[in-house]
């Protein structure tokens, strides 16, 4: 027996009999248990300490549809945020078991590690707290959620957002896992994963880990995403729940020539579904394209070999060694005789499943080990691939780093960033719009006149017309955006994390919908003082649908600077449904040698998800007193008016009772006098209009008809308006 125990061990030991006296486990007590979250860009990730999986749920709250977000949940214990991490090794003892694995491969949580174990907490911090609001006279209490404010946590790195967590896996392997993410307008479309390993075993000869890989995967399964639900499309056209059963996955960078590692994944016609549907357009909404995101990884390190002085430390291009895709479940196994080691997921980790199928068996860097991509082998029907599936997108993009021998008291460092890009919101409607009325037109700068961005064996579905074809190239596009951000990330890390800081937003902010319009007031000192302040803009929009879109209606320079600011916006229509959120501006100096080159003399602006604005805001009229000037408005109401969506109402619905006095009572009679609805309308803040959702006493959406509408103040003073409902 091997008695043999280590200073890991022991701790492990006392941990265990410390849970066991333990009557009560709380994630307070249990380190392993923490959790945080990234929200502050277009990738949201959820993040447990242990490292494994977990479970987060983004589409309550503030989940902004208008900023094109796609967010883990962490059910499938993908790789965003560094989860899901496995590490192999072969001829493995447990310190405290007899039995030699042949192969062993674990995860954060396994047999030995049930709970995992978190060796220095997860510590979560932010650099900019979001602002205090008051909307309508209402305190709007939001805080950036499991995150302490400590800028001092982002060292000399401009990040916004750090997560830091150390933990031991069984192999005696101490992971350093640190997340950052920027809100840097430019740079918000990716966060970046810098993880250390370090094998903290002490004995030569029994703590060497042989075969040691680094195995980690990413997929669309479980993803949520802020622009689908509102109005939500029908379950036919695409899964409200963000579960994308239909996607493309290719890897780029497994060829001698290729200049980036960068493994992305697309939306792909469903083929059990009639038709081309590439990008989930909704013809029940206007032909709007649904998903025209792409999300990547990008390796942006990866150690040669294992090393004891971080000099020493310098990246091998050809990692990762191994690539593949599909269901895991699905993959096939190896043929007989052909493996040694007897274990199907080994095989696939090391390379073998990518020998199966090949990218390319001559121009591939030496060593490696590449499946094919399944849009690049001429298949309409992306689930014919060896492990394809059509099922709840299951198909995965996995990664292997290896093989290293890993001594002890050696290191490894890998550093990826995840992404997601592509056509945003407003374009994505416009192209399916034309797509569907038979007008769009091919994109400009197409590398390929047929084929667009995508592969030169791609297959467009055998039913695809050539305006379905075009709608593809321009989703096609999104690659170029994959490729243009992965580029910024590889350089943000070159740079040491030093890419021009963004400015912060407003301190605080206020809000009030008057009779005259909407005052907005802010201030922003923090952002005034930075060298390449550039003003501020005021963003807009009417409604909260997924197809409402901001539009800018102030913007200054950089001589707006002062105490406080305020703006009158004198064009918002009383009664609509209004959203504001302010921004401030920096100039990136066109030296500065830390700003990648498309960066240099561009405006970036502070966050708008650190602006929370899930409270709309009503313009108002003034009371008056003189009650012959009471209107109706629409009157007659029409469902089917085109103004009235404009309006944000929610299904279509609504009237206005306006030049109200500001303490009347309202009466609403059907023709026949029948009571259909009373209110008492007395505003604190002198408010002489009346939202009334068309809903009556008994919560009943009312008829097409004629109405009379009473009105009476305590004098007892009356006046009777008639309207007309269409429906």
């Amino acid at each position: 027996m091997n008695l043999r125990m280590n200073i890991q061990s022991k701790i492990r030991i006392a941990g265990l009999l410390l849970l066991a006296l333990c009557s009560l486990r709380t994630a307070a007590q249990v380190p392993e248990d923490q959790t945080a979250s990234v929200r502050l860009g277009r990738l949201w990730v959820g993040i447990v300490a242990h490292g494994a999986k977990t479970s987060f749920n983004y589409l309550a709250g503030f989940f902004p549809n208008d900023y094109n977000i796609l967010a883990n949940t962490g059910q499938d214990a993908d790789a965003f945020g560094g989860l899901g991490l496995r590490f192999t090794a072969t001829a493995w003892q447990h310190d405290l078991t007899d039995s030699v694995h042949t192969v062993a491969i674990y995860g954060p949580q396994n047999d030995f590690m049930p709970d995992g174990q978190v060796v220095v907490p997860m510590l979560s911090a932010i650099r900019y707290p979001y602002p205090a609001q008051n909307v309508d006279y209402t305190p709007i209490a939001v805080s950036y959620p499991g995150a302490i404010l400590d800028p001092s946590q982002m060292g000399t790195t401009t990040c916004d957002q750090v997560v830091d967590v150390t933990t031991m896996h069984v192999f005696n392997v101490q992971v350093h896992r640190r997340v950052l993410a920027w809100t840097q307008s430019r740079n918000d479309d990716y966060i970046i994963v810098d993880l250390e390993l370090t094998n903290v075993g002490t004995d030569p000869l029994n703590d060497t880990l042989n075969n040691f890989y680094v195995s980690m995967f990413e997929g669309n399964r479980y993803m949520q995403i802020s622009s689908v639900s509102n109005p939500a499309p029908p379950s036919n056209e695409y899964s409200t729940s963000g579960t994308l059963p239909a996607t493309w996955l290719h890897y780029y960078g497994g060829r001698v020539g290729d200049t980036a590692r960068v493994f992305y994944e697309y939306s792909a016609s469903n083929p059990n579904v009639g038709g081309d549907n590439m990008g989930a357009p909704s013809v029940t909404q206007g032909g709007r394209l649904l998903y025209a995101q792409m999300s990547y990884y990008t390796i942006l390190h990866a150690s040669t070999v294992p090393y004891t002085d971080p000099a020493n430390d310098i990246d091998d291009f050809t990692q990762p060694r191994v690539t593949y895709i599909g269901s895991e479940t699905r993959m096939p196994n190896p043929a007989a005789g052909t493996d040694e080691f007897g274990s199907k997921n080994f095989w696939a980790i090391r390379g073998g499943f990518s020998d199966y199928f090949p990218m390319d068996t001559i121009n591939s860097w030496p060593g490696t080990h590449h499946s094919s991509n399944n849009d690049d082998i001429g298949l309409t029907n992306y689930s014919a691939y060896p492990s394809g599936t059509n099922s709840n997108g299951d198909q995965k993009r996995y990664a292997s780093f290896g093989p290293y021998t890993f001594l002890p008291g050696q290191k490894l460092h890998f550093v990826y960033a995840s992404g997601v890009t592509g056509l945003n919101l407003r374009l994505a409607k416009q192209i399916g719009e034309q797509w569907l009325n038979g007008t769009l037109q091919n994109p400009s700068g197409m590398p390929d006149s047929n084929k667009g961005w995508l592969p030169k064996n791609f297959a467009f579905p055998v039913v695809a017309t050539e305006m379905d074809k075009r709608k593809d190239r321009w989703i096609s596009s999104g690659i170029d955006s994959v490729f243009k951000s992965a580029w910024r990330a590889k350089w943000n890390y070159d740079h040491q994390y030093a890419i021009p800081q963004s400015p912060p937003p407003p301190s605080n902010i206020t809000i009030i919908g008057n009779g005259d319009g909407v005052a907005i007031q802010w201030r922003d000192a923090a952002a005034e003082v930075m060298s390449g302040f550039a003003g501020y803009r005021i963003m807009r929009r009417v409604g909260g649908t997924d197809t409402s879109f901001y539009q800018e209606i102030y913007s200054s320079d950089a001589t707006d600077k002062g105490a406080v600011h305020n703006f009158k916006d004198v064009t918002a229509k009383v009664g609509a449904q209004y959203y504001y959120y302010v921004q401030s501006k920096a100039l990136i100096d066109p030296a500065d040698p830390t700003a990648d080159p498309s960066s240099r003399g561009q405006v970036i602006y502070s966050s708008r998800l650190l602006i929370p604005n899930v409270t709309k805001i009503n313009p108002r009229y003034p009371p008056v007193d003189d009650m012959s000037k009471i209107r109706v408005v629409p009157n007659p109401y029409n469902v089917n008016d085109p103004i009235i969506p404009q309006y944000g109402w929610t299904d279509n619905r609504g009237l206005f009772f306006i030049n109200l006095p500001s303490d009347v009572t309202i009466r609403i009679y059907t023709e026949n006098g029948d009571l259909v609805c009373d209110v008492h309308h007395n505003d604190a803040v002198k408010n002489g209009l009346f939202f009334w959702n068309m809903i009556s006493n008994n919560q009943q959406v009312i008829n097409s008809g004629v109405y009379i509408a009473l009105f009476q103040k305590p004098d007892g003073s009356v006046s009777y308006q008639k309207f007309v409902v269409v429906r």
